[in-house]
């Protein structure tokens, strides 16, 4: 019996530490799985926002992508915006200046037939017909503030300057603090341009020294000249602005100087084979350039003759003769 109990003691002595072992082996296999669990958890949320963090930088690049295409968009509106705002200017001044020709040619019918009843039935021709009776300015020596007055005093065109004398015009002028202006060949030029002879005004104009007579140097245009070009819509009166001919830009004018051939004298005394010999000089890029009407508008220029030179370049085509 002893032997028993004491067997059956010795057994539960050497049981207990499997019986503990085998209660604790569930606790540590759920924390080696829960650590797993864990740590497959962890490994999972950290995916999760490796995954995150690359669509949101997707995302950015996206947005960035699309910063720059609206930037770029938004710099070539601005852009266009400009070079619209400046077609838009220059179609204003160009329809301003179409306005301005219209009324011109509008006015020098009735400047023509004014003077072909000044000259016994012969029409004005030249740059008389750019002008019309009412503008006092031609005249040497009157300005806006001369011209505005005149007309208030009724003195409204060139027959009826012509018809006061000097002595008259100095008690206006005196009258309104203008006593330095000097009236005496205002009457003489108003004759001349109210009976249509605008080669002798010419003359006259450029022997005279600001309206009083004393001899001139007869080389620069006369006023009537200059302000005839002005509305022709000749740029310069500069003997030495060869882009004045029709044909002729920046790039011809400086290869022609280059060559020699510097004043509109030079280029109307100029043979054609000298100035197509400049051209072709000059490369392929000038091959398409017609040299055949430059000399005879230079030297149309050259003579002072505007009004012919006008006619002739609105006959031409890009400065070719279209015959």
């Amino acid at each position: 019996m002893l032997s028993n109990n004491f067997l059956l003691e010795i057994n539960w002595t050497c049981l207990w530490p499997l019986l503990l072992l085998a209660g604790l082996i569930p606790f540590i296999l759920g924390a080696i799985l829960g650590c797993i669990l864990c740590g497959s958890r962890g490994k999972q949320q950290l995916e999760e926002v490796i995954r995150e963090r690359d669509r949101y930088h997707s995302q950015f690049t996206d947005m960035e992508k699309n910063f720059m295409s609206l930037k770029y968009d938004h710099e070539q509106l601005s852009k266009d915006n400009n070079a619209l705002h400046s077609s838009l200017q220059k179609a204003e001044a160009d329809m301003a200046v179409l306005q301005a020709k219209a009324e011109i040619a509008s006015r020098s019918a009735g400047a023509a037939s004014m003077g072909a009843a000044a000259t016994g039935g012969r029409a004005s021709k030249g740059i008389g017909a750019y002008f019309t009776n009412d503008n006092l300015q031609i005249v040497e020596g009157i300005g806006p503030k001369v011209e505005k007055l005149l007309h208030e005093k009724g003195i409204k065109t060139w027959n009826d300057l012509r018809l006061k004398s000097a002595e008259e015009l100095r008690g206006l002028l005196a009258a309104a603090s203008l006593q330095m202006m000097n009236p005496d060949t205002w009457p003489h030029q108003a004759r001349l341009a109210a009976e249509g002879k605008w080669d002798e005004l010419v003359e006259y104009q450029k022997f005279l020294d600001t309206g009083r007579e004393k001899a001139g140097d007869f080389e620069n245009p006369s006023k009537v000249e200059t302000l005839a070009m002005k509305l022709m819509g000749f740029r310069s009166n500069n003997p030495e602005d060869l882009k004045i001919v029709e044909g002729i830009g920046p790039k011809i004018e400086e290869l022609l100087k280059n060559a020699g051939i510097k004043t509109w004298a030079d280029l109307a005394a100029a043979s054609l084979e000298r100035i197509q010999a400049v051209l072709d000089g000059a490369g392929d890029r000038y091959r398409l350039a017609d040299p055949q009407t430059w000399p005879k508008q230079a030297s149309l220029a050259a003579e002072g003759k505007w009004a012919e030179l006008k006619e002739y370049q609105n006959f031409l085509d890009g400065g070719k003769d279209p015959g």
